[in-house]
């Protein structure tokens, strides 16, 4: 643990923290941070717990360093946040002592804290043993059940670090999937963002794991498109992107007999392409892909439907098609003059000559 020590002491001497920790008495960080140094991992977001009363010192030390501030889960369990160029840092009060907030952590390999003051780590046998033999494993019977977005974040630790799981704690899980609809939307679709962020093989592995009765063989062959999957990183809403709605579609079709959108906390934007995506009938025929084409005037809905449906090989010409004919130029203003139309007219005109140039596009495929 020596080196995790000097990760984490190496990364937070160039932050607030270093001025933060001489002003108050007690503060510890724990979990993720811990987590990601031990297995190599960049660290990106820092969770500390402090006493209750050094958590209005936090407060004070924001305002005078103008640092801005925002508070999170105020009903369940009021977190402080700020953000600090690539790195995000989140304040809680400490529950009663030390080793009991470790037994209100989600998994073994997160209930592990490091005290800035002391200089030393906190921890049960279990979590350092789990670490090193990159096993997941829930605290407790109930911590899954205490709060299902769990669910997602023990798919995510899984994909992410190549974990094992504990066999109980897989059940737990499975038992607890379609409880994450309880929880809120926000919470959930950040874990799925964090999820679809990952090599979408290894989630799928994991996956495999909760429901062996699923196909998603089916999603392995889909998602073995690199250069045109790559196409459809362009973000829907947000930090949505095309590239995830088209995921999302893949795994409602695994899931057909469950509600999989209503519970992993969509937008109704990101649900409706989804679903455009999910729905649409592609065939590699001329008039089936210049028809989709012009009727989303982009390539992205129609690139990730053809993906969805179509073969390998099939996709591939079909994404090629695709791009090359959203690079055919038709000057309005030009064909308005030459041919004196307007209104409908131009526009009939205009869909023509795009048929026209895009079908010797497809017949060079």
């Amino acid at each position: 643990m020596e080196r995790v020590k000097t990760i984490i002491t190496a990364v937070l001497s160039d932050t607030f923290v270093e001025t933060l920790k001489a002003k108050i008495s007690e503060i510890y960080i724990v979990g993720g941070a811990i987590r990601d140094a031990f297995y190599g991992k960049d660290i990106k977001d820092f969770d500390f717990i402090v006493r209750e009363n050094d958590f209005e010192k936090i407060l004070d030390f924001f305002e005078d360093s103008n640092l801005k501030y925002f508070f999170l889960n105020a009903k369940d369990f009021l977190l402080l946040r700020t953000i600090q160029g690539d790195y995000t840092f989140d304040f809680m009060k400490i529950i009663d002592s030390v080793d009991n907030n470790l037994m209100l952590r989600d998994y073994t390999i997160n209930a592990v804290c490091y005290s800035l003051s002391e200089k030393k780590f906190f921890y049960k046998d279990i979590s350092l043993k789990d670490l090193k033999n990159r096993v997941l494993k829930a605290v407790s019977p109930t911590s899954i059940t205490e709060d299902p977005v769990r669910v997602l974040r023990g798919i995510r630790l899984t994909a992410a670090f190549g974990l094992s799981i504990d066999e109980d704690t897989k059940e737990q899980i499975k038992s607890a999937f379609f409880f994450l609809k309880e929880t809120k939307r926000e919470r959930r679709r950040e874990e799925l963002k964090k999820i679809l962020d990952l090599d979408i093989q290894s989630v799928l592995k994991v996956l495999e794991i909760f429901f062996p009765e699923k196909d998603f063989s089916f999603i392995l062959r889909k998602t073995g498109l690199s250069l045109q999957f790559n196409e459809l990183d362009k973000e829907i809403n947000r930090d949505f992107t095309y590239r995830d709605a088209f995921v999302v579609a893949l795994f409602s079709h695994v899931f057909l007999d469950h509600p999989v959108l209503d519970i992993l906390g969509l937008s109704r934007k990101e649900v409706e392409i989804v679903n455009k995506i999910a729905k649409e009938k592609v065939e590699d025929s001329f008039d089936s892909l210049f028809t989709l084409f012009a009727r989303h005037r982009s390539i992205h809905v129609p690139l990730a439907a053809a993906l969805f449906s179509l073969g390998e090989k099939g996709a591939s010409k079909v994404a090629r098609f695709f791009i090359e004919c959203s690079k055919v130029k038709i000057d309005g203003s030009e064909l308005r003059e030459k041919f004196r139309v307007e209104g409908k007219e131009l526009g009939v005109l205009k869909r023509q000559i795009l048929e026209r140039e895009c079908k010797k596009l497809y017949e060079k495929f």
